[in-house]
């Protein structure tokens, strides 16, 4: 008779055992099994929580150590008429400054998702009438608005955050040259379309005035901000969202009367992946085209790791509980398979003496189990699926609420928009996780299952297996 038979009809006869095994095999598959779906979510959650916030670092001036930062004086001994004392402006700027190909540079490291920069100047434009502000403004800027000027509207922060969205016509590209994206409410109140033109002059340092020359640009796009400023939100016309027009760097060179900015002093990068930020730095840093003597990298991750800290946190716990219910499990389960192999001595005795060797009745013993196991892993399935979610969220939230003394960003955070910070924006965040029992996880419970099975019948069939059959007939007697 075969060892799979005399397996069989073992399970079968030994009706008690059988179910007594099949109760504990089901218990334990139950907590192995809900322990991986509610990692694999976690894990889940983890990656989604990252590529939906990615990570973001700047590069600017080093205002204090770089050898290229040059300070010119503007206005010599300007007395204030209130207080009588006197004072200087001065103008301070980094003669070393990026260029588009820098940035081309930047955007080709892998895990770079955007890289951005701008040259911010006022400007008014002829005839345009623009939003006013609650804010008020010098004489020499009263009509000015912000221009902003990119080489690619489709990397600028405020499109890729979600503030500002093109709703009409296209981007702005690096080889473009006098074009303009406006509003769509500043473009309604001038009664302006695309393909239609806006005049500027640039600011005369002699006449002191926007006496420059003329520069012309066509409106090849139209925005819709996300949101406007608040009623009775203090802000200047200049800085109101529905007045800045994006133009492309080349017209931004013409339109700085002073000449000073032949680049940008500042990127601003998006990676894909928080996690990689590290190597993505390096990379940059590793860039031979960038002289690092003129700039300082600041990384910032808070708003992820303070995210993330939560779903870590469950990660941690649940790999924990998880060590620990494999081994619980095989100790019990050898344990009880051990008081039993000593019940089955004479059977053992009779086995060994008719010529069956030890290896192939551990076989039987080791089948006899798993004819119990798979039964008892397959309805796990179904005992899983029906606690894993309401324990997943119960962790979570547990972990949340060891979290919270730290950060408040759990579930929001603000959207950084350069130092406008105009509004923020929630983050796709739930308050639980959807933990849900796949077939991959079954996968990983037989295979789990298996090994404890092999561990704990063969440290239940030790101290039997190494007796002599002379030696277990003096046992039985």
């Amino acid at each position: 008779m075969s060892i799979s038979k005399r397996a069989f009809l073992y399970v079968t006869r030994k009706r008690g055992k059988t179910i007594l095994l099949f109760a504990i095999l089901l218990i334990m598959a139950t907590f192995v099994l809900t322990g991986l779906s509610i990692w694999k979510a976690s894990e889940t959650a983890l990656l989604d929580l990252r590529q939906s916030m990615g990570g973001k670092f700047d590069i600017f001036p080093d205002w204090e150590n770089s050898p290229y930062i040059v300070k010119e004086t503007v206005t010599d001994n300007e007395v204030n008429e209130e207080t009588g004392k006197t004072s200087y402006s001065y103008l301070m700027y980094s003669a070393v400054q990026f260029t588009p190909e820098n940035i081309a540079a930047i955007k080709g490291i892998p895990g770079v998702k955007y890289c951005s920069a701008r040259l911010d100047d006022l400007l008014p434009f002829d005839g345009l009438s623009l939003f006013p502000g609650t804010l008020p403004t010098d004489a020499k800027y009263q009509g000015c608005t912000k221009v902003l000027g990119v080489c690619d509207t489709q990397d600028d922060q405020l499109f890729t955050t979600g503030t500002l969205t093109l709703s009409e016509g296209r981007h702005i590209f690096a080889d473009d040259v006098h074009t303009a994206i406006i509003s769509r409410d500043l473009a309604e109140r001038n009664e302006l379309n695309i393909g239609d033109y806006l005049t500027a002059h640039s600011y005369s340092t002699e006449d002191q005035d926007f006496t420059g020359p003329e520069i012309k640009v066509q409106i090849i796009g139209l925005f819709t901000p996300d949101a406007v400023e608040r009623f009775g939100e203090m802000v200047t016309t200049y800085d109101m969202i529905q007045n800045r027009i994006f133009v492309d760097v080349q017209t931004a060179k013409e339109m700085d009367s002073g000449g000073i900015n032949y680049g940008f002093s500042a990127l601003y990068v998006t990676i894909y992946d928080p996690q990689d930020m590290a190597r993505v730095v390096a990379d940059v840093k590793a860039l031979p085209e960038i002289d690092w003597k003129a700039f300082i990298i600041e990384a910032d991750n808070e708003a992820y790791e303070s995210a993330a800290a939560p779903l870590a946190a469950l990660n941690e716990l649940v790999m924990t509980l998880l060590v620990i219910i494999i081994v619980v499990s095989a100790i019990i389960l050898a344990l009880i398979l051990t008081l039993w192999t000593k019940t089955r001595i004479h059977e053992i005795g009779v086995f060994l003496s008719v010529g069956i060797s030890k290896p192939a009745i551990i076989g039987q013993y080791l089948i006899e189990v798993l004819l119990i196991a798979v039964l008892a892993f397959g309805l796990s399935y179904f005992t899983s699926s029906a606690i894993a979610d309401q324990i997943g969220s119960h962790l979570l939230e547990q972990s949340m609420q060891t979290k919270s003394d730290e950060d408040d960003t759990v579930t929001a955070a603000a959207v950084d928009v350069d130092a406008d910070n105009l509004i923020q924006k929630p983050l796709p965040t739930e308050s639980g996780i959807q933990v849900s029992v796949g077939p991959d996880n079954l996968a990983r419970l037989y295979l789990i299952g298996l090994i404890i099975i092999i561990v704990a019948v063969s440290a239940s069939s030790i101290t039997v297996m190494r007796l002599h059959p002379r030696e277990i007939l003096s046992k039985m007697s």
